[in-house]
């Protein structure tokens, strides 16, 4: 059965909202003036969700904020009921963990599960879902892209394993094909955005994610760059999320959000001394890009324009000065 049509804004739950590339997809969606479902862990930590309560006081949509458990069955079945649209975007991204199956894998996998089942439960309104896996999930770190050249979405990571080592690939890989697997067997419609690490502007006050400690930790001088050359802007993943659950015809479909190319962190470097002069920065290895992906696709298919690197950078550390997350140090 077909979702029913509704008139008016918009209603879309984005699980774990309080995330940084969450938070900015409920900012375009309020922008939107769309009714926002925001699910969080939990709303007893004020200090999470302030900016997003700030979000939903300054711009147009209505948000609301649910508490909602990924590894409890049946917790987000009241949440989903009666949305157009499900953002799934829940998932750990850890620099360091211990029990690569119990830290990474189970809460992949059964979020994904949890989540997609309450889904099912609302095939009736839901029109589609848009699950943010990863770029990790088409990368292969030893056989590299299937046409011998650059990463598209037919690309699968067949090379990582639930070990140390490629436990946050493998985690990510897996909860992307069981999605796929339950949009098949339950009927609703699935598109997934594959974005690579995510830089860019910040809202909240918080150092929570790994790319925004990451680049602290450059701002600050203690860190020479970044844990992977492959970059995209926060921004341009949020307007790919909602692209791909307005765009007929993303039904079905991977995308791959990133620069084509490699940003070395001496080019990241490079891009921080020239912006701010007066501030410390340890210096990186001199290296060289080059060309990894094709991103046309989402592109031609969703009308997204890449936001320069250059300017993802420069925002990023601005916004996390201003909010006093990093405090550089000067010459």
């Amino acid at each position: 059965m077909a979702p029913v049509q509704s008139t008016g804004p918009y209603t879309a739950v984005v699980t774990g909202a309080s995330g940084f590339v969450a938070s900015e997809v409920v900012k375009e969606l309020l922008v939107k003036g769309w009714n926002v479902r925001g699910t969080v862990r939990s709303l007893s930590k004020k200090e999470k969700v302030a900016h997003l309560e700030a979000l939903g006081k300054a711009l147009p949509g209505k948000l609301t904020l649910h508490e909602a458990d990924l590894l409890k069955k049946g917790s987000f079945d009241e949440v989903v009921k009666g949305a157009d649209y499900v953002f799934h975007m829940a998932s750990p991204f850890l620099a360091e963990w211990n029990d690569t199956q119990k830290e990474l894998v189970e809460p992949a996998l059964e979020g994904t599960t949890t989540v997609l089942e309450s889904v099912a439960k609302s095939k009736d309104t839901v029109r589609r879902v848009v699950l943010t896996s990863s770029f990790a999930a088409a990368l292969k770190m030893k056989s590299g892209p299937s046409n011998g050249k650059l990463y598209t979405e037919e690309d699968w990571n067949t090379d990582s394993e639930a070990d140390k080592e490629g436990g946050y690939m493998y985690s990510k890989t897996v909860a992307e094909k069981k999605a796929w697997e339950l949009s098949k067997k339950e009927g609703f419609e699935l598109a997934t955005i594959m974005p690579s690490l995510v830089l860019g502007p910040v809202t909240g006050t918080r150092p929570d994610g790994t790319s925004i400690n990451a680049m602290k930790g450059i701002l600050e001088g203690e860190s020479t760059g970044l844990p992977f050359p492959f970059v995209v802007d926060v921004r341009n993943i949020a307007q790919a999320h909602i692209q791909a659950a307005v765009t007929p015809k993303a039904n079905g479909q991977r995308y791959l959000i990133s620069n084509a190319d490699t940003v070395p962190n001496s080019t990241v470097i490079a891009v921080l001394k020239e912006r701010f002069p007066g501030l410390k920065f340890k210096d990186a290895e001199q290296e060289e890009s080059k060309p990894v992906l094709d991103n046309s696709k989402v592109q031609k298919q969703l009308g997204i324009s890449i936001i320069p690197y250059r300017d993802t950078i420069i925002d990023m550390a601005t916004t996390l000065i201003q909010n006093g997350i990093a405090k550089p140090q000067k010459k």
